[in-house]
C-alpha cells in the first residue's frame, strides 16, 4: 500500500513538474515575440535559467521537451495576436513595441560599468550598425516571399541563441535583421516550410552557438553590452509611428515601463 502511494505520489508529481514546463514554456513563448522582452530574463525569473543552460551544454534535450512545446504555442498565439493588431492598428502597436523596445536596453546595460570614452564610441558604432542595416519600417504586409531561406536560418540561429542571454531580447536580433515583420506574417499565415527552416536555424542556434556566446560575453560583457545597446537604439527606427497622438504616446509609456520594471528581475 505504501509502495502504491509513493509511486502515485511521484507520478503525481511529474505531471505537475511537466504541467509547470507547459505553463512557463508558453509564457515564455509568448513574450519571446514582444521586442525588448529577453527570453533569458523569463527563465531567471522562472529560476531554470542555470539548468536549462547546463543542460544544453550537455545535449540533454528530454527534460524541457515540455518547455519546448509550451513556448511554441505561446509563439503561435502572440504571433498570431500581434499582426492582427498590426493590421488593424499599425502605429499603436509599433508605439506598444518601440517603448519595449528602448527600455531593454535598462537590462542589457545592467551591471555594466558607467559609460566612458571607450564605451560610448562603441555604443556609437553600433547605434549606426543598427541605423544603417534597418533599411523601412515594420508593418505587416501581404508579400513576404523574396526573404530568402539562407536569411531565415541564420536569424533564427542568431535570435535564439542571444535571446538565451539574460537581458538580450532575441526578437531585437530579428529587427536588425530587418525579417521581425516577415516572421509574424509567416506565422498568421502558418507558412510551414519557412517556419521550419527559421526552427531549424533556432534549434541549431541554441545547441552550437549559445555557449560561444556566454562565453563571449562573460569574458567582454561591457563591449557587448554597449554594442547591442547601440544596436537596439539605431534599429528602433523601424518602429517608430506615422504619426503621434496622445493615445500613442500612452501606449509607448506602457510599453517602456512594462519593460522597465520587468529589467529589474534580471
Amino acid at each position: 500500500m505504501l509502495l502504491v502511494k509513493n509511486f502515485n505520489s511521484t507520478k503525481f508529481s511529474l505531471r505537475s513538474f511537466y504541467m509547470n514546463q507547459v505553463v512557463f514554456g508558453f509564457i515564455l513563448g509568448f513574450i519571446l515575440v514582444l521586442p525588448g522582452m529577453s527570453g533569458g530574463t523569463v527563465l531567471l525569473i522562472f529560476g531554470i535559467y542555470e539548468k536549462i543552460v547546463k543542460d544544453l551544454s550537455k545535449f540533454n534535450f528530454k527534460p524541457h521537451i515540455p518547455l519546448l512545446l509550451g513556448a511554441i504555442g505561446g509563439i503561435f498565439i502572440s504571433g498570431k495576436v500581434f499582426t492582427m493588431f498590426f493590421s488593424a492598428h499599425r502605429d499603436a502597436t509599433v508605439a506598444l513595441l518601440l517603448g519595449c523596445l528602448l527600455a531593454s536596453i535598462k537590462s542589457i546595460l545592467n551591471n555594466c560599468p558607467k559609460i566612458n570614452r571607450n564605451s560610448f564610441l562603441i555604443l556609437l558604432c553600433g547605434f549606426f550598425l543598427g541605423l544603417l542595416t534597418v533599411q523601412e519600417n515594420l508593418g505587416i504586409g501581404t508579400n513576404y516571399n523574396d526573404i530568402s531561406y539562407v536569411i531565415l536560418f541564420l536569424g533564427g540561429a542568431l535570435a535564439s541563441a542571444a535571446m538565451i542571454i539574460p537581458g538580450v531580447p532575441g526578437s531585437s536580433v530579428l529587427i536588425l535583421l530587418d525579417i521581425y515583420d516577415s516572421i509574424l506574417f509567416y506565422i498568421s499565415e502558418l507558412r510551414v516550410l519557412r517556419l521550419l527552416c527559421f526552427g531549424i536555424g533556432g534549434a541549431l542556434g541554441i545547441i552550437f552557438l549559445v555557449k560561444f556566446l556566454a562565453k563571449i560575453y562573460d569574458d567582454h560583457r561591457s563591449t557587448v553590452s554597449y554594442l547591442f545597446s547601440g544596436i537596439v537604439l539605431g534599429s528602433s527606427r523601424s518602429l517608430f509611428p506615422h504619426e503621434i497622438s496622445i493615445p500613442i504616446t500612452m501606449l509607448f509609456l506602457i510599453g517602456f515601463s512594462i519593460v522597465w520594471v520587468w529589467s529589474d528581475s534580471v
